[in-house]
């Protein structure tokens, strides 16, 4: 039944005026975004410089107000220190201060003496209250002198003057010795009473970097991080070294605990990013990460110690960009990849505290201004070609719908309608008269090439379809190993995981470990050989499908019943490749080994997600080693 005519040539000029429309709007969305892209551009690199400007200034105002406690820290060392050398010199001859020590300090175990335990817990003596107050006087090479008895009283009574002031301020205050005496005050633990009997402080780089042939200047300073074996906790310390007469006498000390550090500096606002404070001679001082149990036997944290790669590197960076350099703070994007770095020297101390930032974080936050302004634009554009969509609706449709009624008159009534629709979709720009005077010609060629059209097509579709299944087999086997290739890879990926909803099929990728060193060491043909006999091994697999993905990467395809029988499957083949023997004497494992990453397929990660959760899989294999899958 044919369609009235009226419709026809509604359909007619409606198609020629949607044809106009796109041509308009593609050129203007073109316009459109050449400039949106370069203000996007401009406008999301200003952003983003801006957003690491507010953190520098975020981290500085934070940093300016937390060392304030650190300097307050220091400046009660200066009066510990001012305040014993005053007493010293004031009653350094004094007996009643020997008497004393011989009254007061019991020898523990041969060799060391405490204070007794009642003045940490409280007792009147000579007229003071003494309380939380501990002093272990250790294993020395010379004997006690009744000058060192009087300066360990002294320091005993102003600790205990003094202490008590500080306790809300730092973890505890205390006066060391170079003869291997500690003064200590602390109302959480009796440091004196736990201290090993054979610890010899000063053999310990804490109490051994005040010392005068360590520390010929006679500087005070902060310590790395440490681990206190007898308090049982983490903490740095600083030391304020007094000298009388050329006698180093003691060294006025506060111990701030880690935990202490990580809630004023290093766990400040954010839990995205990473925080860390190192000093100028390559020490950690502080870090949110828990430190295992085998650093607490080391005293002093130095880099070189630490497992964590990561500290290591980032004091290489600090040393390159920050240390030897004359500003107080630099900026690092991606040297470590995926993260912002920002150094930036705590004011007075010689410390700098690192922000490691997500990068991509940061590119988030920095794209929502641009893309709100894209929007507003693309918003603004398909506005405008509403109206000229209405404008071309009202003045250009209705001559058109004139033309239609002409060229509905001429030609062949039985092709009218499929030569109007030709003729609309490939001779837009043509005059209307030059389309009608050709339709009549057009509409006899058809009738005539159309027998011989359709033999023909028929012998070249059986031709042309044993000539593409010879090509499929070539262009999908890898010409080395005889495996599939990453084309027959794709198409069977795509196919796989349509299967996902009625069965698991797990995902395999296999990376051969260590194999550069292998083609630099044996020679590329060797390489060529060992990737064919891993390729037969693989291929003996069945119910498999195994790909050559690209170099020595492999993919297998596989029907499983669930994950553990994925890893299995990947782990034998780990284990087949080993079992060929082939010798790799530059891998740890001596023999020429792979690693597969495991992954269930999940349709609603589509191709890429798939294979970059699988590629992940592999990353954690070769990370825990090799020769393994994960």
């Amino acid at each position: 039944m044919k369609k009235p005519a009226k419709n026809r040539r509604l359909r007619f000029s409606r198609r020629l005026t949607t044809h106009l429309l796109v041509r308009i709007g593609v050129w203007s969305l073109l316009a459109v975004l050449c400039v949106t892209t370069i203000g996007f551009i401009v406008s999301y690199s200003a952003a983003k410089e801006a957003l690491i400007v507010e953190l520098i200034q975020d981290n500085n105002q934070h940093l300016a107000e937390k060392s304030e406690r650190l300097r307050r820290t220091e400046q009660s060392a200066a009066i510990l220190a001012t305040r014993f050398l005053a007493r010293y010199q004031e009653f350094a001859e004094g007996e009643r201060f020997q008497e004393r020590f011989d009254e007061w300090y019991i020898e523990t175990e041969p060799g060391v003496q405490r204070l007794r335990p009642e003045f940490y817990e409280g007792i009147a003596k000579e007229g003071s209250w003494f309380e939380h107050i501990s002093v272990f006087v250790g294993p020395r090479s010379e004997p006690l002198t009744p000058e060192l008895k009087a300066r360990i009283t002294m320091a005993q009574y102003v600790v205990n003057e003094l202490g008590p002031a500080w306790r809300n301020d730092v973890t505890n205050t205390h006066i060391s010795m170079p003869e291997n005496v500690l003064v200590h005050y602390s109302d959480t633990h009796p440091w004196g009473l736990l201290a090993a009997p054979d610890l010899v402080m000063t053999d310990f780089s804490v109490v051994q970097s005040t010392l005068q042939s360590y520390n010929p200047e006679r500087k005070a300073a902060w310590t790395g991080l440490y681990y206190d074996l007898s308090a049982d906790y983490w903490t740095i310390t600083y030391q304020h070294p007094v000298d009388y007469k050329g006698q180093h006498l003691i060294n006025a000390s506060h111990d701030m605990a880690l935990s202490t550090l990580i809630e004023e500096i290093i766990a400040y606002q954010s839990d995205i990013d990473t925080r860390m404070l190192f000093n100028a001679n390559g020490q950690l001082i502080a870090s949110a990460e828990t430190l295992a149990e085998e650093y607490q036997q080391r005293g002093t944290i130095e880099l070189a110690d630490l497992t964590n790669p990561l500290y290591r590197e980032v004091y290489g960076y600090l040393e390159q960009h920050g240390i030897n350099a004359e500003d107080d703070h630099f900026t690092l994007r991606n040297a470590i990849p995926g993260e912002l770095l920002i150094g930036q020297k705590i004011a007075g101390l010689n410390w700098w505290h690192i922000t490691l930032y997500p990068y991509s974080r940061l590119q988030r936050e920095a794209l929502r201004a641009p893309l709100k302004i894209s929007l507003a634009t693309l918003g603004l554009l398909l506005f405008i070609l509403l109206i000229v969509y209405w404008l071309i609706s009202r003045h250009v449709s209705r001559p058109l719908r004139q033309l239609a009624d002409m060229a509905m008159l001429v030609g062949d009534k039985k092709y009218s309608e499929v030569i109007a629709n030709n003729l609309m979709h490939g001779n837009v720009r043509s005059e209307v008269g030059l389309l009608v005077r050709s339709f009549r010609a057009m509409a006899s060629r058809i009738l005539e090439n159309q027998k011989n059209l359709e033999r023909i097509v028929s012998e070249r579709t059986a031709q042309l379809a044993a000539a593409n299944e010879a090509l499929d087999q070539m262009a999908h086997l890898d010409g080395l190993t005889g495996l599939r290739n990453r084309r027959a890879f794709d198409k069977d990926l795509a196919k796989a995981l349509l299967k996902t909803e009625d069965s698991e099929v797990a995902l395999l990728f296999g990376d051969l470990d260590k194999f550069k060193p292998y083609n630099d060491n044996y020679g590329h043909q060797a390489g060529d050989e060992a990737l064919k006999a891993v390729a037969r091994c693989l291929q003996n697999f069945k119910g498999v499908k195994v790909y050559r993905y690209g170099g020595e990467e492999i993919a297998v395809l596989a029907e499983v019943p669930n994950h553990p029988a994925a890893k299995e499957l990947a782990e034998t083949m780990c284990k087949a490749v080993f079992d060929l023997l082939i010798r790799h004497e530059h891998s740890k494992h001596q023999y020429l080994s792979i690693s597969f990453g495991v992954h269930l397929l999940r349709y609603d990660l589509g191709v890429e997600g798939n294979i970059r959760a699988v590629d992940k899989h592999l990353y954690e294999a070769k990370k825990a080693g090799g020769n393994c899958a994960q």
